[in-house]
């Protein structure tokens, strides 16, 4: 920043602020700036928002001398101590007899420019005083003043989440005390950092559920056994699967109860057992090429109980059978990348890419996406069809090539 501009800003009585991360005073200011000029750049013709760059000085002139409704002046009169002569000022002046400014000296500008900057702020402050108080009756209308007590469980919102797809709200923490009128002392139960300070926006109310009390009716004088009362709440693995769907929060209670109703009538999709559909079957045609024995691939040690234990699973449903076809391909364990409970999963896959070359494959075209997405464009409701486990649940016909990735864990019993 030169000297003189400097100097100016202190006879005028201008303070600068600075703004830096941890002093962010006119961050939202300038933030709303951006958001104006974006809008602006937006409103140019289509041929010149590419040379926005070049057309910014422009941009900035024609803002810089509107009134704004916050302060009543513009950011030119505020700056200068009079309006600026723009492009529509000079054409006015072209129609008109140009004005004559009048001789003055050099101090009384100075002294006129100092008493018209006073009254211009002066006016401004009182404007945008005015401004801000009815910005604030809107605000209050439908604002809520939340209060927590010490002892009260809370939900943590954190702004930047340790994963991607993670919830940003963490808890139930406990409030300390109320440090200021909108801060409180959370404690986090954590080693590095167990008490922390939140803004009231920052937290939420977290409620317990109610304990379930189950009560027995009887007829008056009629004995009640000493037996345990029966577990009500019990479900099965598929009323689980279930129970965890999610509905959505725009729906009516009515709707909410028809899908319910719905989940239950056909909770037997939801069953984690795939079954064997009887609509279609799948065969391998290889013509008259050789059998295709790959190489077995050598697996550590820590994969191989997950191996056998995934093979006894295939074997128990009955989706893969004892073989000693001369086809066979190698077992490959690829890792999930999001493991529940923090425990390393595998994916049980067979690398096919040997029998692959030798299969014939037909000639019907795959549909294309834009003719599919045409058919749907009037539909009402739009549904997918996903099996539980695909490769499981069809039919294989040619036994000759029913070949199971059995061979590859030979050498591993």
């Amino acid at each position: 920043m030169s000297a003189y501009l400097k100097a100016m800003w202190k006879e005028c009585g201008v303070t600068y602020k600075f703004t830096t991360p941890y002093h962010p005073q006119t961050n939202g200011l300038v933030e709303r700036f951006n958001k104006t000029l974006k809008g602006m750049i937006m409103g140019l013709p289509e041929k010149l928002r590419r040379r926005w760059d070049i057309l910014l000085p422009y941009l900035l002139f024609a803002y810089r001398e509107v009134p704004q409704k916050g302060v009543g002046f513009s950011p030119f009169e505020l700056l200068f101590g009079h309006p600026v002569r723009g492009p529509l000022t000079l054409v006015k002046e072209g129609w008109e007899q140009p004005l004559k400014a009048p001789k003055q000296d050099i101090v009384d500008y100075v002294l006129g420019l100092r008493s018209r900057m006073a009254e211009y702020m002066k006016k401004a402050s009182k404007n945008l005083q005015a401004s801000q108080e009815l910005q604030k009756q809107w605000h209050d209308q439908k604002a809520v003043l939340v209060q927590y007590k010490p002892g009260q469980k809370v939900w943590v919102l954190e702004p930047v989440a340790p994963r991607a797809l993670q919830d940003k709200w963490s808890g139930p923490h406990t409030i300390v005390e109320k440090k200021g009128e909108f801060t409180y002392l959370v404690d986090l139960g954590t080693a590095r950092s167990p008490l922390r300070v939140f803004h009231v926006n920052r937290l939420k109310p977290y409620y317990d559920r109610a304990d379930l009390t189950l009560l027995m009716a009887t007829d008056e004088g009629q004995e009640v056994d000493s037996d345990p009362l029966p577990d009500l709440f019990s479900s099965t693995e598929q009323d689980a699967l279930v129970e965890g769907v999610v509905l959505a929060d725009c729906l009516t209670a009515e709707q909410k109860d028809n899908c319910i109703n719905l989940l239950d009538q056909f909770s037997e999709l939801f069953s984690t057992v795939p079954g064997t559909t009887s609509w279609c079957d799948h065969t391998i045609d290889t013509g008259d090429s050789l059998p295709v024995k790959s190489k077995i691939y050598r697996q550590p040690d820590h994969v191989r109980d997950c191996i056998k234990q995934e093979v006894q699973k295939m074997l128990e449903l009955g989706v893969v059978e004892h073989s000693e076809s001369p086809w066979a391909s190698p077992v490959v364990l690829v890792p999930k990348p999001h493991s529940k409970d923090g425990k390393k999963e595998m994916w049980f896959c067979v690398d096919y890419r040997g029998l692959n070359l030798v299969t014939k494959t037909d000639a019907h075209p795959i549909p294309r996406a834009d003719e599919l997405i045409d058919t749907l464009a009037s539909a009402k409701y739009l549904s997918t069809f996903d099996l539980t486990a695909g490769y499981w649940q069809i039919k294989l016909l040619n036994l000759k090539l029913h070949f199971q990735p059995l061979e590859a864990i030979t050498n591993l019993q």
